[in-house]
C-alpha cells in the first residue's frame, strides 16, 4: 500500500488564458501561486509606466462587455455547462 505524505504537493489542472490562447498544464499548488505573482509584477511595471497626464483609456476600452478576460470566462464558462451537460446524459444519470 503506497501512503501519501501530507507534505507531497498534488498537481491540478490550472486553465490559463493569453494572448488569445489557451493553455491546460498540470501544476502545484507553488508553482499557480509563482505564475500568479510573476502576472501580478508585470501589471504593476506595466501601470508604472503609465504617465499620469496621459489622457485615460476610452469608455469602450474599459467597458467590461469588451473586457478580454469576461469573454474568456465567457468561453470557459460555455464548455463547462456543456461537459457538465454530457455528463448529465451519461449512461449512470441519463434514464
Amino acid at each position: 500500500m503506497v501512503n501519501e505524505s501530507p507534505n507531497e504537493e498534488q498537481n491540478q489542472q490550472l486553465t490559463i488564458f493569453y494572448n488569445g490562447n489557451v493553455s491546460v498544464c498540470n501544476v502545484t499548488e507553488l508553482q499557480a501561486r509563482v505564475m500568479i505573482l510573476l502576472a501580478r509584477r508585470e501589471m504593476e511595471d506595466r501601470e508604472r509606466e503609465w504617465s499620469p497626464g496621459s489622457d485615460p483609456c476610452s469608455p469602450l476600452v474599459q467597458s467590461p462587455l469588451h473586457n478580454p478576460t469576461s469573454l474568456c470566462m465567457r468561453r470557459s464558462l460555455q464548455r463547462f455547462l456543456n461537459k457538465r451537460k454530457s455528463r448529465a446524459q451519461a449512461m449512470p444519470y441519463h434514464r
